[in-house]
């Protein structure tokens, strides 16, 4: 008999270390994971201008492995600008080289999960935590509340249309004021500014340029 696909209530095992995670993208308003590693995999799913939304711990289903049926809970299901829809399974490496037939166990999901015509990934540690992509995504995200100035805006556009490209330090009208450093880790969060997050710790000496994308939405 086929059972019900149903969802995990993870916030409710306390058994488990239960995070939350409050998320633009997210189809939930408080997403519950069961682990730091998957938390932190909702960094990138809101920079990802790729993904439109997430929901952790969505229906199970069931797969046949080793003469078995077993159900299976995906850690994400995510969905993307194409139309194409993905299930996540986040693994420390450590976790995977414990497990025995991974690879196997990895083929069968992605099969059965073909047969939904969705997609399957595995995420582990050395991509979600690699840095210094990491430690910029948890900075910018810190700054994604602020609210930004019009004045402070214009002046910005006003920079970067005449040298094309320059430090932060630069489009600041002090250098010491904190409050226009978390407005330009927003405008950078949010695509409106172009830097990058893989090759420094940002930092005022950061080179930016626009994205090309409006500034209308601030206006």
């Amino acid at each position: 008999m086929t059972k019900i696909p149903k969802r995990r209530e993870v916030k409710n095992l306390m058994s488990k270390s239960i995070n939350v995670f409050r998320g633009r993208k997210a189809l939930d308003e408080i997403t519950y994971t069961e682990s730091p590693l998957e938390a932190d995999l909702c960094y990138h799913f809101e920079y990802d201008p790729q993904i439109i939304s997430y929901q952790a711990q969505p229906l199970s289903f069931e797969y046949f492995f080793e003469g078995t049926t077993h159900t299976y809970s995906p850690d994400f299901e995510v969905y993307y600008d194409d139309g194409t829809i993905s299930y996540v399974e986040v693994k420390y490496v450590a976790d995977i080289a414990r497990i025995e037939n991974f690879n196997e166990w990895e083929k069968a999901v992605r099969k059965t999960a073909s047969k939904h015509g969705k997609g399957f990934i595995v995420l582990k540690e050395d991509f979600i935590r690699q840095q210094p992509l990491y430690e910029n995504l948890l900075n910018l995200w810190s700054s994604v509340e602020i609210e930004i100035d019009k004045e402070f805006l214009s002046h910005l556009i006003t920079v970067l249309d005449q040298k094309h490209e320059t430090s932060i330090s630069d489009l600041m009208t002090d250098e010491f004021l904190d409050q226009e450093f978390e407005q330009i880790y927003r405008l950078i969060f949010e695509r409106k500014l172009v830097v990058s997050l893989t090759q420094d710790f940002l930092s005022k000496s950061t080179i930016v340029k626009h994205s090309g994308e409006s500034y209308d939405c601030y206006l």
